[in-house]
């Protein structure tokens, strides 16, 4: 028995199926969303608990974002950015390393930092020139390791390895940039034009702000698909069966039909909270020779909703650890009285969040790979095209698209 009808069913109501879903709307179609969790998002999302803000691991909006920002009430969603650059701990104290044409309170120490050779500090220009207007889809040139092609560039093993491999380990979320550099070069392009940002009130506002621009009898959260070898048969776990002319499959739900294996690299984020003012808040902190700790954002020094006010909310990235939760508590407690100051009792753990599928892993030639699309049954995700907020919104946009095309007689 088929209980519901429609045009177009989009599994998943991540980024890729919110945005696919938008465009579809405005073009005047069918179509229904189903999302097995109890909220949208996906992988971009944040957790409220005791006037704090917990996000799915350390995540940031970029403001170059051109498409997502087409989707989005900017002014409502009252972003948040972290000054460019980080604040590097060198193993005594903090330095600042940032771009003083956008931070300029920062050139004399950026220009005398130490960790950069002043050969480094030219290359870093000539790269921002280079790749000022870079286009991911574009790009024709020989793919190769991010550790290769900084060192093809010109960079020395001190600004690599004191900056670019802790700045861009806790972006593609692996130790030893062995991700494609085409993906660098549009990570790096985005954040030259751009800030890291995040909502006042969280991740999770974004794709909330996306999903109140559809109708929500046109939304099934809480729904799991568990048959949907073709959209003319889609089976919810509650034996509903939906039937659709064409089916989105965004993110792992391409697993339904066997398309594409996606590969993820995972993380572990800690929230500890404290009384402790640090100094630069609003930079990412880094630490090139912590074997454990890969950066710290102070998410309340940059978004003041993120903490109960007079507390400073600590985001802790770890990409690799086998360590248990109690032992990682104990030794990050250490690691924060060290940095920051004051004893580690008044250093107090908040949360945990363990995340087996963070990032895809886009390592050398990942962006040659063609997902193909069958008759009636299209995919979506940031898979499809490069890994962020952006390339999920690409890649829903452009599914909509070829099905406003394909369904032209709808």
């Amino acid at each position: 028995m088929v209980n519901k009808k429609t045009d177009i069913v989009i599994i998943g109501a991540g980024i890729a199926g919110l945005a696919c879903a938008m465009k579809l709307k405005k073009n005047n179609r069918n179509f229904i969303i189903i999302e097995q969790s109890d909220r949208v998002g996906g992988r971009v999302g944040s957790i409220k608990e005791n006037e704090y803000i917990f996000d799915l691991g350390f995540q940031v909006y970029n403001t170059e974002y051109y498409k997502t920002n087409s989707l989005l009430n900017l002014k409502e969603l009252k972003l948040k950015v972290f000054k460019p650059g980080a604040s590097i701990y060198n193993g005594r104290r903090f330095e600042i390393l940032s771009d003083p044409f956008r931070d300029p309170s920062t050139i004399l120490e950026t220009f005398f930092s130490g960790m950069t050779t002043f050969k480094d500090k030219i290359k870093i220009l000539t790269l921002k020139r280079a790749l000022s207007s870079y286009c991911i889809s574009e790009d024709q040139s020989e793919d190769m390791t991010t550790l290769k092609y900084l060192k093809s560039y010109g960079f020395s093993n001190k600004i690599i390895n004191g900056f670019f491999k802790p700045f861009f380990s806790g972006i593609f979320l692996e130790n030893q940039l062995e991700t494609s550099s085409k993906f660098f070069k549009n990570v790096f392009s985005n954040f030259n034009k751009g800030y890291a940002a995040v909502p006042v009130n969280g991740m999770q506002a974004i794709p909330d702000q996306m999903v109140k621009n559809l109708n929500p009898h046109n939304l099934l959260l809480g729904n799991k698909v568990i048959e949907a070898k073709n959209p003319e048969k889609i089976v919810l776990e509650n034996n509903e069966i939906i039937e659709a002319k064409y089916m989105v499959l965004t993110g792992g739900s391409n697993s339904l039909v066997n398309n594409h294996i996606v590969e993820f690299n995972s993380v572990r984020t800690f929230y500890f909270s404290s009384r402790v003012k640090v100094k630069h808040p609003k930079y990412i902190n880094l630490f090139p020779y912590d074997s454990l700790i890969n950066n710290i954002a102070i998410l309340s020094s940059v978004a003041e909703n993120y903490s109960p006010e007079g507390n400073t909310l600590f985001s802790i990235t770890i990409i690799e650890s086998d360590l248990s939760k109690s032992e990682l508590i104990d030794i990050i407690q250490d690691k924060l009285s060290t940095y920051y100051g004051d004893e580690k009792s008044n250093y107090i753990f908040m949360k945990e969040i363990n995340i087996k599928q963070a990032t895809i892993k886009q390592k050398t030639g990942y962006f040659d790979l063609k997902i193909e699309d069958k008759k009636n049954i299209l995919f979506a995700g940031d898979y499809t095209t490069y890994g962020s907020i952006e390339g999920a919104v690409v890649s829903g946009i452009k599914t909509a698209e070829k099905l406003i095309s394909m369904s032209a007689q709808i």
